[in-house]
């Protein structure tokens, strides 16, 4: 696989670590990166019952299998696949969570949980603390680590961007890690509380997110670009914000659809060095993601999503995966990303 593909993966694992939430918020035991990529974009799922001190309690397991379809245009620049039509393969993806959450009164609660993550590009841990009110507004902050793995020639997932090489330079597994805090905020809008009749196909839900996003990387000094993951990525803030339809379905096998639209950019385009203001580093990706949530059995549970964005157009059409930072943008276009389904199972 190329590394244009390497990308693509590791954006549909980021989702896939946070969409096992979305696929089990409804069915024997309900239930986010990130976007359709964040858990703030599905509604909570029903909690245990708080024992008398008003404390809730929980610790998961979620083992994933994530199947992607890229299409042409993610593949158009590799070496071996660009004139394939599409490409489809699986990987796996496993999810450890606890958390505890108290009821301070009847309009307030506060959670805490700690997290990790273990995928085909490297492992991810995450901590948080967010107040909700109401289960209407939430307000949280997560401190996130992390370290990926490398493969070799094939893809690239950990490491610095060296211009002069045209290439990254690679940084071993463990020796070098991804760092940062999130801070985020959620409201949820019932449609049914104030313009729908009450009945099974009026079960709507407005959530608007907005997530501020501190990132950095030990192996990288300020102003280079390195990644940990598959995202180029700088030291320095990155801002998400979007709002999701929620919409819950009268159906067994079928019981929820959603549709997610973000626009993501970095915060100071000064972050990055000169030689890559051509790039436009300020430039904001919209994604647009519809999703539907599937009860494949009492065990599984299953998310099907198609990812539409507005990318970067670039003066070169044609240009080696590892140049991309060194194009000249001179347009933008939207195009389907990827077709991913997800099937998933607690344990």
């Amino acid at each position: 696989m190329c590394k244009r593909q390497s990308c693509n993966v590791f954006r549909a694992l980021i989702l896939a670590i946070l969409l096992p939430l979305y696929a089990n918020a409804h069915g024997s035991d309900s239930t986010a990166v990130a976007q359709p990529d964040s858990a703030t974009t599905t509604p909570e799922k029903p909690a245990a019952k708080p024992d008398a001190s008003g404390v809730t309690s929980a610790f998961e397991n979620t083992f994933s299998i994530i199947t992607l379809v890229l299409p042409h245009n993610s593949l158009r620049n590799s070496k071996t696949l660009h004139n394939w039509p599409f490409i489809a393969f699986s990987v796996p993806g496993w999810r450890t969570e606890a958390y505890l959450q108290k009821n301070i009164n009847p309009l307030l609660s506060v959670k805490a949980g700690i997290g990790g993550d273990l995928g085909f590009a490297g492992i991810n841990t995450q901590a948080e603390a967010s107040i909700n009110w109401l289960h209407t507004l939430e307000l949280g902050i997560q401190p996130i680590l992390g370290t990926a793995i490398n493969y070799g020639e094939t893809a690239t997932f950990m490491g610095v961007y060296n211009p002069e090489k045209r290439d990254y330079d690679q940084d071993i597994f463990f020796t070098e890690f991804v760092y940062g805090v999130n801070f985020k905020a959620g409201l949820t809008f019932p449609l049914l509380m104030v313009f729908l009749p009450k009945s099974d196909w009026t079960k709507i839900i407005l959530k608007g997110t907005a997530e501020y996003t501190y990132s950095g990387y030990t192996g990288a000094e300020d102003k280079q670009v390195w990644k940990a993951g598959g995202q180029d990525m700088v030291n320095g803030f990155r801002y998400k914000y979007g709002g999701t339809l929620i919409y819950m379905l009268p159906f067994k096998r079928v019981p929820m659809f959603m549709f997610a639209a973000t626009v993501s950019a970095f915060k100071h385009a000064y972050d990055f060095d000169d030689t890559y203001k051509d790039y436009n580093p300020g430039f904001k990706t919209v994604s647009l993601t519809p999703m539907a949530s599937v009860k494949i059995s009492e065990k599984w549970n299953g998310m099907l999503m198609a990812v539409v964005s507005r990318d970067r157009v670039f003066e070169n059409r044609r240009y080696p995966t590892t140049e991309e930072l060194l194009q000249k943008q001179v347009d933008s276009e939207w195009d389907l990303r990827m077709v991913m389904f997800i099937a998933s199972r607690k344990f």
